[in-house]
């Protein structure tokens, strides 16, 4: 059989760019899909991902690059004002051609808001397609293309509270709640956290982040009389860098942030949190997020906005999940004055939430079913 997955990007180390490639992996292993095609509008920076490339049955395409011409564009907006179509005239044929390679089924990771997948929809059997949002804002909802959604075979989200969301806005029964798969799950979980008062924030530097919420934090801490540590670490918005760097100065912490502007190697997320004591979650938007589960699969108890899934990925540690900022600083000073046998306590059950609800294994068959279901 053949697969073909589409993504919006495959350029910087992300959760989406992550799981779309850890996820054609684990399809690709086993042995129900003999060929796999990775489908990406925008060239893929395949070096920033070799460690996740090992899969002989998988190929990467995109659009040629002559769509990306003055000329073509021109006859493109031509075409569309002559046939009086909303929808990229050139995109139409390039996938009225792909279907012609006879996939079985398509698989679509995108956010509501994204509309790369129309041309996608529009050219294949809807009941062979499935997507997975890997981000979610509810004003997304204005421009998803209802009709398309309501007649593929699934819709995929993360939590229970975006199933109820989808629910609502299509009102359809093809919705279903199934969490991401993580990359180097064996190693994070013979991995330990380290007890030494320092958080962590594993992130790409884009706005929706938050990530000055996390600096804001670690001074709060600091007015109070605990000499916290965070390490940021990431790629993305250097204009966003620079207000980071700047608020690191105004609040005098350059002693106690350290900010790594690259990126790291999906297969050596361990040694990020084997160096942490706590993880961060600022972001305002998330369908997951995937770093949350590495940390808890690292042992790494989670400080974390009541945002995506990681209420339910939790469990009992629900008191990890705080709903504001004010919230956020006391319970960063509650675990920080944990002595170091209730902290390992806590650590070892974060690990022991992962194993029970969050391992790769379940997913991964639960997956395959939803193809074939």
């Amino acid at each position: 059989m053949k697969l073909l997955i589409t993504t919006p990007f495959l350029v910087s180390v992300g959760g989406t760019e992550i799981e779309t490639l850890i996820t054609a992996q684990e399809l690709a292993g086993s042995g129900q899909f003999q060929k796999i095609e990775i489908f990406s509008p925008y060239k893929p920076e395949l070096q920033n991902f070799q460690d996740l490339i090992v899969a002989q049955n998988i190929k990467f395409i995109t659009y040629p690059d002559f769509f990306k011409k003055p000329l073509i564009k021109k006859i493109n907006t031509f075409l569309r004002r002559v046939f009086n179509i909303k929808y990229s005239f050139i995109e139409d044929m390039y996938w009225k051609l792909q279907f012609l390679k006879r996939f079985d089924y398509v698989y679509v990771l995108t956010s509501p808001s994204q509309k790369y997948y129309f041309p996608i929809f529009r050219n294949f059997d809807l009941k062979k397609c499935l997507v997975k949002y890997t981000m979610i804002e509810e004003q997304d909802f204005k421009v998803m293309k209802k009709e398309y959604l309501k007649a593929i075979k699934w819709n995929i989200v993360m939590s229970y509270r975006h199933k109820d969301l989808f629910n609502t806005m299509l009102d359809s029964n093809n919705i279903v709640v199934q969490d991401i798969i993580i990359a180097n799950e064996e190693r994070l979980l013979q991995s330990k956290s380290n007890r030494s008062f320092t958080f962590g924030l594993l992130s790409r530097f884009s706005r929706e982040k938050r990530i000055e919420q996390a600096i804001l934090l670690i001074y709060n801490l600091t007015l109070s009389g605990f000499n916290p540590n965070l390490i940021i670490q990431g790629e993305g918005d250097n204009n966003y860098v620079l207000e980071l760097e700047k608020l690191i100065e105004e609040y005098s912490l350059g002693n106690n942030i350290t900010l790594l502007k690259r990126s790291i190697s999906p297969s050596n997320t361990h040694l990020f949190y084997k160096n942490i004591s706590f993880f961060l979650i600022t972001s305002k938007f998330e369908t997951g997020p995937l770093t949350g589960l590495e940390a808890m699969a690292a042992g790494v108890p989670v400080l974390s906005v009541d945002v995506g899934a990681m209420k339910e990925r939790l469990g009992k540690h629900t008191d990890l999940i705080v709903n504001d900022f004010e919230e956020m600083v006391e319970v960063a000073k509650n675990l920080m004055q944990l002595n170091d046998e209730v902290y390992h306590e806590l650590s070892t059950s974060i690990k022991k939430t992962y194993i029970s609800n969050c391992s790769n294994s379940p997913k991964i068959k639960s997956l395959g079913k939803l193809f074939f279901n």
